[in-house]
């Protein structure tokens, strides 16, 4: 093997036109840091002029050099250049000069193909634009555009959507809620709308085409009522799934805040409804009824039902509120719908306020509800992609330009994959 295919192979560039010689590499001071400099030799002796076409035959002449000085990826932690003697050709025929071309660099672009997707394979990774920019020798504005360059972010009419969705938002600037939608199946973020308001939605989602929004079958949300409005207009097709994590911390959060307000009138047993909310909160089948302890607050051996029967003994409302919500837990836990809309109307009377006022919610998305006890969808996923959107944010102290931050959150969501035999960028087919 020569040394100009052993350098190639080196530096990971597959264009055998590119020659070194013996002192190939020097060592420079640039910008203040310790760099390596290649040097390289490129001649693709072409057979016809880039200008007019004419075939070589006598009229293609050689021209002088030209040096371009690119960026490539890191040797041994080091900013290493290219400097790419480039030959130049004149064609007799038309006049013209032209330079011979290369693969591993763009038309007029000095970063090198393998930086480019180098940049790719990072913004995949919770990191910051200026600390990607930074580890690969280019500038903030250089990481942003290769970012853009796989995502096409005008192209306005889309034909196809998953047959199952997730809606969400999240904060993305003070007072101002993004809307984040992603495949239910996959977890596939989709697109990100920079404003949640229902007109925004509408003619967001008025971009895709009709065909494909009438495919869509389910939709998971939480109980945010024009998400609702949003469904029935542009999914004529879609059924609509309540996630279950909100439905359970819909009663959860009634219960404990009846259970605080007890705290605050008990000033005897305060540290006990204290210590042993979660008790209280947790399921009664998994309630431990035979292992007998020693707990703070009570001077005899108890289990975990003899410390939640004490509590409830001290209230007759937090103990009717315990009963309600234990019977909509069970029901949500077992997905039972008739036990579900049977505890929802025992109508006591005794149950706090808070309870009430979810009772009255849940009667409110009760058809949805049962689409979500006849499907196993739910919004995890969405939330797993939210907090990624949030982590992305709090590191880089927020984005100022949406675009950008959409961008970086469509590439870490694998939007994009890497072929294993190319190493080439290609986009998910949907």
């Amino acid at each position: 093997m020569s040394i100009s295919n052993s350098i190639l192979k080196i530096l990971n560039m597959l264009d055998n036109n590119i020659t070194f010689n013996h002192d190939f590499v020097t060592e420079e001071n640039i910008n203040n840091k310790r760099s390596l400099i290649f040097k390289g030799y490129l001649d693709s002796n072409p057979d016809y002029c880039f200008e007019c076409g004419v075939v070589k035959d006598g009229d293609i002449v050689r021209n002088g050099t030209k040096i371009s000085r690119l960026k490539i990826p890191k040797v041994s932690m080091l900013d290493t250049y290219l400097d790419l003697k480039k030959q130049r050709y004149f064609c007799r025929h038309c006049n013209h000069n032209f330079t011979s071309t290369t693969s591993i660099v763009d038309y007029r672009c000095h970063i090198s193909n393998n930086t480019k997707k180098s940049v790719i394979n990072d913004a995949k990774k919770i990191k910051t634009n200026l600390d990607i920019a930074k580890d690969h020798n280019i500038s903030n504005s250089s990481v942003q555009r290769i970012n853009h360059s796989i995502y096409d972010n005008e192209k306005l009419y889309k034909h196809h959507l998953p047959e199952n969705l997730c809606f969400d938002e999240f904060t993305y600037k003070k007072r101002i809620m993004a809307f984040n939608f992603c495949d239910a199946v996959t977890g596939k973020t989709i697109d990100l709308i920079e404003d949640r308001r229902l007109e925004n939605l509408i003619k967001s989602f008025g971009y895709y085409m009709k065909e494909a929004r009438d495919k869509v079958k389910h939709i998971v949300i939480d109980m945010y009522k024009p998400y609702i409005t949003l469904i029935k207009e542009c999914f004529s097709n879609a059924k609509i799934i309540i996630d279950m994590f909100h439905l359970v911390q819909l009663i959860s959060r009634s219960l404990n805040k009846t259970r605080i307000k007890m705290m605050k009138n008990n000033k005897e047993h305060y540290r006990k409804f204290k210590r042993y909310w979660r008790l209280l909160l947790t399921s009664r089948f998994d309630l431990d009824k035979s292992s007998w302890k020693k707990y703070l607050c009570f001077k005899d051996l108890m289990t975990e039902v003899d410390i939640v029967n004490y509590l409830l003994e001290q209230n007759d409302e937090l103990k009717a509120t315990y009963e309600m919500y234990q019977g909509l837990l069970h029901a949500l836990q077992t997905r039972n719908y008739k036990s579900f809309t049977k505890a929802l109307n025992v109508g006591d009377d005794n149950i706090s306020g808070y309870m009430k006022i979810s009772i009255k919610t849940l009667n409110e998305f009760l058809p949805y509800i049962k689409n979500t006890l006849e499907n196993h969808y739910s919004n995890g996923i969405m939330e797993r992609n939210n907090n990624t959107c949030k982590l992305l944010k709090r590191i880089a102290f927020g984005y100022r330009n949406f675009k950008n931050f959409k961008s970086r959150i469509l590439i870490i969501t694998s939007l994009f994959r890497t072929s294993k035999k190319t190493d080439d960028f290609y986009l998910i087919s949907p």
